[in-house]
């Protein structure tokens, strides 16, 4: 009987056991708030979010906003007051004052002083991350003047300052980082301690897994949600339905999935702007795409419409050739484009003596060796179809293009060694001009005297309307010169669970300084942002959707107490 009995209860501590291990990543609370996002366009791997570990691209940025805070922020309409209450700039548009909000506190509980913003710019300064934080080279120095007073001067004027910088650069805590040699191998619970409405409690790089848990001490008011997870999902759809996911971000062919929870009185949508652009990526140091006029030609054979309709659905706008998004009050809409023309194509080819001397279609080099006109376009997995569509448009005008598709990073690598002659990539920041300072980024083969003056210019400019022309300016030159041939800017949506959170929207001209997603902090803050204050001069991977961990509920405690009542009772009857 000892041995029935130790049996019996062995097989119930197992089931107890096994029903624990479910929620041993993430403890739940009873009546915590915990949502879920993720989505084609968000979860998966973007790095540490510390300041020198976050992948520099959008998401990567988002991550690290979620622990860190920046001087301002913005919301729906623009810039909004964050760690500064207040701010002042000199008549010469070279120094702004900022007076600090009080009594905000690090993670750790240490106080945070104007002596951490002056450490902060002159760390970065020190120790700079050009791939980001490149706008810090415009400041000459940062004063605290007491606790909460600090003065930002700039070596000229900074026309975005208030985005570009004091909406970029997050504040770390002088206390932990001036013990820090190397920042770019800085990782562990210090390297993310911040100000910010959250904490990072586990964050899994193989698996694209975050977790966050609200600062409950957050000087905006604690978070609206307890615990944020950002997960990796195969199926967004599925996902959805199944609660594994209680937000989702879907942008360019995910219409079919839009349109299926347009029906579902479960969900909300809202759609909001791309703010981000699809790019033909061409290398103008190498031959023959160094030839302006070849790059023209490449861009009538292009058919952006069909691209549109047959590959993302109708989920996506023809983009402006200047790429900044259409409707921004900085896009020029006068813009000549490359509309879809075989024959003008073929007219430059045959004018650059690119012919088909032997009839098969293809065209050959302009040299002795008659060597078919043939190159190789880079992408990664996620543009293939528009890459295999491109393919075939091209060799309707006698180019032969082999696809070679490959991941991010690699992409990013290559086309920042110039090792390449035509990429499909693509970026956000669409909404700003300074994504125009390398028209064709993350590469840079492009160079024209002209046009880094008139960018500089523009930089340094506080009047918006003469700006503005300089920026229409910039814009003429790339659709001229055609470094890049934008393709589309997509649509982008955001399908939700309005029990869990209802408070999404999309930031104007995007996150910090253009990042079009729908994952502005201040969605899990729900605290009402203050008015902006006026400027004034003074004299200063996985195979399936990860499900979310879930405490057990009253059900599983009472089967598990079933089970135990059950051996009781056979125990009982044995004994007799």
């Amino acid at each position: 009987m000892r041995k029935e009995t130790m049996a019996i209860f062995g097989l119930a501590l197992a089931i107890v056991l096994c029903s624990c291990s479910v929620f041993s990543g993430m403890t739940v609370a009873s009546g915590e708030k915990v949502v879920k996002f993720g989505g084609s366009t968000l979860g998966g791997d973007f790095g540490y979010p510390s300041p020198y570990a976050f992948y520099p691209r959008g998401m990567g940025y988002i991550y690290l906003s979620f622990c860190f805070d920046t001087l301002t922020w913005k919301d729906e309409t623009g810039v909004i007051p964050w760690l500064a209450d207040s701010w002042e700039m000199s008549d010469d548009g070279k120094a702004w004052t900022f007076h600090l909000h009080r009594g905000v506190k690090w993670h750790d509980g240490e106080a945070f002083t104007a002596d951490d913003v002056k450490f902060t710019f002159d760390y970065m300064k020190e120790h700079p991350r050009p791939k980001w934080f490149k706008t810090l080279e415009y400041i000459d120095r940062v004063d605290a003047l007491d606790e909460y007073t600090v003065v930002i001067h700039l070596k000229k004027p900074v026309a975005d300052f208030l985005v570009t910088i004091a909406g970029d650069v997050p504040i770390i805590p002088e206390h932990i980082w001036s013990g820090v040699e190397d920042p770019k191998k800085f990782r562990g619970k210090e390297a993310v301690i911040g100000t910010g409405p959250f904490k990072l409690v586990e964050y899994n790089k193989e698996e694209g897994y975050y977790l966050w848990e609200a600062n409950e001490g957050y000087f905006k008011g604690k978070p609206l949600v307890d615990k944020l997870i950002s997960t990796k999902v195969s199926d967004t759809a599925l996902a959805l339905k199944t609660g594994d996911l209680d937000e989702a971000s879907l942008w360019r062919k995910d219409t079919d999935v839009v349109t299926e929870f347009e029906a579902n009185p479960k969900f909300k949508i809202i759609e909001g702007p791309g703010y981000w652009v699809l790019q033909l990526v061409f290398n103008c140091e190498k031959y023959p795409t160094n030839i302006t006029e070849f790059r023209h030609a490449i861009a009538y054979a292009i058919n952006r419409s069909e691209i549109i309709q047959k590959v993302v659905h109708g989920g996506a706008i023809p983009a402006n050739p200047g790429i900044l998004q259409p409707g921004t009050e900085w896009s020029n809409p006068d813009l000549p484009g490359y509309e879809y023309n075989v024959t003008r194509a073929n007219e430059i080819l045959d004018v650059l003596n690119f012919t088909d001397s032997n009839g098969d279609g293809i065209r050959e080099y302009p040299n002795p060796t008659g060597e078919e006109l043939e190159f190789e376009l880079i992408t990664i997995d996620k543009f293939s179809r528009e890459a295999e569509l491109i393919k075939s448009q091209l060799k309707e005008v006698g180019i032969r293009v082999n696809v070679k598709s490959m991941d991010k990073s690699t992409v990013d690598t290559i086309l920042k060694g110039g090792n390449f002659l035509l990429a499909i990539n693509g970026h956000g920041g669409c909404s700003y001009p300074d994504i125009l300072e390398i028209p064709d980024w993350p590469a840079s083969t492009y160079h024209n005297d002209s046009y880094d003056s008139i960018f500089d210019k523009q930089a340094t400019t506080m009047d918006f309307e003469e700006r503005k022309q300089l920026v229409y300016q910039l814009q003429a030159m790339i659709t001229d010169d055609l470094p890049v041939y934008a393709l589309y800017h997509p649509r982008r949506w955001a399908i939700y669970n309005p029990g869990k959170l209802d408070t999404w929207f999309y930031t104007k001209n995007g996150i910090a300084h253009g990042i079009p997603y729908e994952l502005n902090k201040l969605v899990f803050i729900g605290a009402e942002a203050p008015a902006t204050p006026m400027a004034t001069a003074t004299a200063t991977p996985t195979s399936k959707p990860v499900p979310t961990p879930k405490p057990p509920g009253f059900g599983a405690t009472l089967a598990i107490a079933g089970l135990l009542t059950v051996a009781y009772l056979f125990l009982r009857k044995r004994g007799r």
